[in-house]
């Protein structure tokens, strides 16, 4: 339930704000409505490059360590991100900004994932299937 939380509903929430801010580091308060609109925008697409992170790190946190699942979940964020910015915007943006943009998805899921681990060094229990 804490990874679920963390990577679908904290990450938007930290996608929006990060953008509202360099919105308005970039253009001041005078257009702050478009601002919250293109946050908003953003926040809502990162919705889907969460759920696949969650969904992998979910995968990953039974057998690997924190630094290797925290990097393997980066370069499903960054690539979940390219991914989508492909599917949805064919063209239409430079490759500097999708650079950027898979960047900012890739620092974010890495975080998401340093945040859900349990530290406090119990082994999840798990429900396997018995062996006839």
């Amino acid at each position: 339930m804490k990874r679920a939380f963390v990577f679908l509903v904290l990450a938007p929430v930290t996608v929006f704000f990060a953008a509202l801010l360099i919105w308005v580091v970039a253009t001041g308060t005078d257009s702050l409505d478009f601002g919250c609109l293109v946050a908003g925008v953003l926040a809502i697409f990162a919705l889907p490059m969460s759920a696949v992170s969650w969904t992998a790190d979910e995968f990953l946190a039974r057998d690997f360590p924190i630094f290797l699942r925290a990097s393997l979940s980066a370069i499903v964020g960054a690539t979940a991100v390219t991914a989508e910015i492909s599917a949805v915007f064919s063209t239409l943006f430079p490759s500097s900004i999708v650079t950027a943009l898979a960047t900012g998805g890739a620092i974010i899921m890495a975080a998401c994932s340093l945040l859900s681990n349990d530290y406090s060094g119990r082994r999840r229990e798990y429900f396997e299937p018995a062996s006839a």
